[in-house]
């Protein structure tokens, strides 16, 4: 590759084509896909380079400019704010670039990006059918589904159990494959294009599995090209099939598919839920505005109160909830005045709806909150959404209840928790369980606690409140069901202050491996003090630590598992990359050790762990920590992408401090600058 810059740009450009190769590399995993995939689908019209650099750098920008033209735009960039570099082609070959900065809306005075429009699903879900049927694929809702979709030849058949928008990601995934050209990439370039395509039109997207697959199965030398290769491809026919897929919708609406009739179970005694007459019974959380009025806020805020005041009576009655609690450590949450506010839905099938509605609340108001739904095989007749199960109230950040979470108490539904699903006030990848009732208790803590469940949550609270008397507050929360996403992030840093660090906990499964590996980009850029993880050595969850060991020695269990998070995550990446253990003696187990030390090593420049780090993965890898600091120097340290290259020169403190832990690499210093 050429390059026609001159000297004061070349160090930026070796930077930026180094970050451009750390985003390839960073593509092992499901998360790190689904990232990059998340980036495609917010930036439409961004080719490759753009896509990996943002998915590297920030990958929660929403609204990029350069300072000119966001100064065209009438706004400025706020001062000491860095920006972000992607690469602009300097003529049509493709082969020279020089390097641009670019700032992100959130960097600015300008006023947020306005959120998506929010698409009604069931028009979605007929235009993808019609275009499937055109493509030669059927499509037929089926019930008894143990996965969402079930695809045999030319029938796609899809779960009539789950709501439209788990299952209609797989019909674009189906439906991509059929338009896609035959190769060995079809199947990864298929689940990449289901991924964008899905994220636009506010659908779940199916996982990344075939793109860890058949990147698994490159050759190491070619991995490079043909990433770039397939992302390529992903991008543009994902863009092409959400032309289609407007224009589609532009039109008349379909019918979209139904599963055919069929009577309840004969002898069956379970309650049927009630029959109303139909004129408002839309399909609940649809159609909702973006930015709802304040009366319609307050309706649903009033009707959540007023429903889990409903679960809470009935917890004290409940032995499977009692049960529940006590298995789990936690019994104590229940207590009157707990604060947790937890309650139990009763397992007939309308005992919320009628309590609701002679309190006066209309169906509209119980639909549009999440609380109820109309069934779509038995006439639009209403039912309650939770249904023997543990309540978890998931409150706003003024306090208000903005939804729920179920945990399920009979042992026979397929999801052990269940949401809200999303309404006017309720987004569950914006909340938090937790966070409102214990700031409203304590105050800005001196630590936040991020678990992923809120059992778990609940017991970290009761755990680390034995800190209080040493002066240590401690918030635990939880996210609702999803990944930590950059909008639970960004709520955590809004409410903390200067010098509040954050403690992530994953479960020590695999599961828990893969919440670090979501997690981990999002975590280590905490603007305000320290970074670290915990896990409950020897036990499942945070839960289970406190069942088994008590408050007193859980603390002391999970203080002495905490560690820096960059420590955490290069210890198991490693790990996952070389299960059967690391030979020394193979270069390309060397190179690949060493790609993978070196974004870890960066993180923590930042947060002052680099020997820490070093020694770490070395004793994990059996090298000499100087030989892990060269071989990661020697990879990285190059003038141009390649072997044989020679180290530029570099200055300040980041780069000083690699120099001294991990040897010259101030390329890789310079990226995160």
């Amino acid at each position: 590759m050429t390059t026609r810059t001159h000297s004061p740009q070349h160090a930026a450009l070796h930077t930026t084509m180094l970050t451009l190769r750390l985003a390839i590399a960073d593509l092992d995993s499901a998360s790190a896909w689904a990232r990059l995939f998340d980036v495609a689908a917010r930036h439409p019209g961004r080719g490759v380079n753009d896509v990996l650099l943002i998915a590297r750098q920030r990958p929660d920008a929403t609204d990029l400019a350069t300072y000119a033209r966001w100064r065209e735009r009438g706004a400025h960039v706020r001062r000491a704010e860095r920006g972000m570099a992607l690469l602009q082609p300097l003529d049509d070959t493709g082969d020279s670039f020089d390097v641009v900065t670019v700032f992100d809306v959130t960097q600015t005075n300008a006023p947020p990006s306005p959120r998506p429009p929010v698409h009604d699903l069931v028009p979605v879900m007929a235009a993808l059918a019609a275009m499937a049927e055109r493509a030669g694929l059927t499509v037929r809702l089926r019930r008894g589904l143990s996965a969402a979709a079930a695809a045999e030849g030319d029938r796609l058949d899809l779960a009539a159990h789950l709501p439209i928008s788990a299952t209609a990601g797989h019909l674009v995934q189906h439906l991509a494959q059929r338009l896609l050209p035959a190769g060995p990439a079809r199947a990864a370039r298929a689940a990449g294009v289901a991924h964008v395509v899905a994220r636009r039109f506010g659908l779940q997207p199916p996982e990344a599995t075939a793109l860890v697959r058949w990147r698994d199965e490159l050759d190491p030398a070619a991995v490079d090209r043909a990433v770039v290769h397939t992302v390529t491809a992903v991008i543009t026919n994902a863009d092409a099939l959400t032309v289609r897929l407007r224009r589609a919708l532009s039109r008349p609406a379909a019918t979209a598919p139904r599963p055919a009739p069929r009577r309840g179970a004969p002898g069956s005694t379970q309650r049927r839920p009630e029959r109303v007459a139909a004129p408002e019974l839309p399909v609940p959380a649809q159609r909702r505005p973006d930015r709802p009025a304040a009366p319609e806020r307050d309706a649903l805020y009033a009707v959540n109160a007023a429903a889990a005041a409903f679960y809470a009576a009935q917890l004290p009655t409940s032995r499977p909830a009692a049960a529940y609690l006590r298995s789990r450590g936690i019994a104590e949450a229940a207590e009157p005045g707990g604060g947790w506010q937890l309650g139990v839905a009763p397992s007939h099938g309308d005992a919320l709806l009628r309590h609701l509605r002679a309190l006066g609340y209309s169906h509209r108001v119980m639909l549009d909150a999440g609380l109820i739904a109309a069934s779509r095989l038995h006439g639009g007749a209403l039912y309650d959404v939770f249904r023997d199960r543990l309540i978890f109230p998931i409150h706003a950040r003024d306090g208000q209840i903005a939804g729920f979470t179920g945990r399920d108490l009979s042992g026979r539904s397929q999801a052990k928790f269940y949401n809200t699903p999303e309404t006017a006030v309720f987004r569950k990848s914006e909340l938090l369980h937790g966070l409102a009732p214990q700031l409203r208790d304590q105050g800005t803590p001196t630590q936040f606690l991020v678990v992923e469940g809120p059992t778990d949550a609940i017991a970290a609270h009761l755990a680390y409140r034995g800190l209080a008397a040493e002066g240590v507050t401690t918030v635990a929360v939880a996210p609702c069901g999803t990944a930590f996403t950059a909008a639970q992030f960004a709520l955590l840093a809004d409410c903390a202050a200067p010098g509040t660090s954050l403690v992530m906990s994953f479960d020590a499964d695999s599961a828990g491996a893969r919440a670090l590996e979501r997690a981990y980009p999002l975590a280590v850029t905490w603007p305000h003090g320290r970074v670290t993880g915990t896990a409950p050595a020897g036990c499942k969850d945070i839960a289970a630590l406190l069942a088994a060991r008590g408050p007193d020695e859980a603390l002391l269990d999970l203080l002495a598992a905490e560690r820096p998070l960059p420590l955490l995550g290069v210890e198991r990446a490693l790990a996952k990359a070389f299960p059967e253990g690391f030979h020394a003696d193979w270069p390309e187990a060397r190179v690949r050790a060493f790609r993978m030390v070196a974004p870890y090593l960066l993180d923590a420049v930042r947060h002052g762990d680099v020997e820490l780090l070093v020694q770490a993965a070395a004793a994990q890898l059996a090298v000499a920590p100087h030989e892990l600091s060269a071989g990661v120097a020697q990879l990285y340290g190059g003038d141009r992408i390649g072997p044989g290259s020679a180290p530029p020169t570099g200055s300040g403190t980041a780069v000083d401090h690699v120099r001294k832990h991990a040897g010259k690499l101030p390329g890789i210093a310079a990226q995160r600058r």
